[in-house]
């Protein structure tokens, strides 16, 4: 790339506002007429300039209108004073003489100065870096005091009030939703997650025949004879193992009578059934008969003919190989109890 050279800053040049005297005539150069003053060399405006610096006139403001100097014009007169440019101009035409301010020179050289201006720049730059220090400064102090604690125990205490109620802000503000909603979610969520641990515990953990014995008592406490599928009767093992309390014997005896009742019935319907209908279909009904009796227990405590869980294993969404109890809806492992 072609970079451009940047260009240079015209910088502050002195020059005379006098103009140049015309050339001496032979009566001036022969003394016989008293010749013009000749202009001031550059070693006498340094010198000027110098006496007027040292009086710091340029920091001062101007005489005549008693305003700083800043970036205008100003001249610096051959009797070291220094005036705005526009300001000796207007007093020379209300005065209708060329006469100095202040100390009333007649006939004096005006040459342009920028001290003033470059002492407004030094005192402009001085001001900037003094707010700017002061912006860090101030910045600096508020985060410090947002992070470091006081020692005084009552500012402490308003300290860290205020700490709080600015997170609980930020808090409300962030919030920006329906709250009610965001709990029911969390709780959706919760949900899902016990469910989930309730599903590892059970794909991991084994149940032992002791384990199973409790399982099966607790259905027989429950008192519930049918399938909840089907809605028959369910047939349950001579060998279970029955509590001593009064009222689940009652429930238990009552049940299992009624479904010894309920299949001598279906066994007389089924024979009737059977005269009519030839050798086959009577090895069928007995194949189905002692399908039928096959009664499956659950690691949730709940019980079902064999035959309706296996239909409705086979037509029900399986979640992540893990089959659920058409009652409650927990993950299960089932064991066949035979008649």
């Amino acid at each position: 790339r072609n970079s451009k050279p940047k260009k240079e800053e015209p910088k502050d040049e002195e020059y005379n506002l006098d103009p140049k005297p015309p050339p001496l005539t032979l009566a001036q150069k022969l003394g016989l007429i008293d010749a013009p003053d000749q202009l001031l060399s550059e070693t006498d405006w340094q010198k000027a300039k110098e006496k007027s610096n040292k009086r710091d006139d340029s920091g001062m403001p101007c005489v005549i209108c008693k305003e700083d100097f800043g970036l205008k014009e100003q001249v610096l007169l051959s009797c070291t004073h220094v005036f705005h440019r526009s300001c000796l101009q207007a007093f020379e035409r209300f005065t209708g003489k060329k006469t100095c301010p202040m100390c009333r020179k007649e006939q004096y050289q005006t040459r342009v100065i920028h001290e003033g201006s470059k002492q407004h720049r030094i005192k402009c730059a001085s001001r900037i870096q003094a707010a700017w220090r002061g912006y860090v400064v101030r910045c600096w102090y508020l985060k410090f005091r947002q992070e470091v604690p006081p020692n005084d125990p009552n500012l402490k205490k308003k300290f860290y009030q205020e700490k709080l109620s600015s997170i609980t802000d930020r808090m409300i503000r962030s919030c920006d939703f329906n709250l009610n909603q965001f709990l029911s979610e969390i709780d959706q969520s919760l949900e899902a997650s016990r469910n989930v641990f309730r599903s590892f515990e059970t794909s991991l953990h084994r149940i032992t025949d002791d384990e199973w014995d409790q399982i099966q008592l607790k259905a027989v406490e429950r008192g519930k004879m049918e399938c909840p599928i089907c809605l028959t009767g369910l047939a349950l093992p001579s060998d279970i193992n029955v509590p001593d309390n009064a009222k689940v014997k009652s429930v238990f005896h009552l049940t299992s009578a009624d479904n010894v009742k309920n299949t001598k019935r279906t066994s007389t319907q089924k024979t009737s059934e059977k005269g009519k209908q030839g050798v086959q279909g009577e090895g069928d009904s007995e194949a189905n008969n002692k399908e039928g009796r096959q009664t499956v227990l659950l690691s949730c405590s709940h019980v079902y003919h064999s035959t309706c869980l296996g239909m409705f294993e086979e037509l029900t969404i399986v979640e992540k190989n893990r089959h659920k109890c058409p009652v409650c809806r927990t993950a299960y492992q089932k064991k066949i109890i035979s008649v």
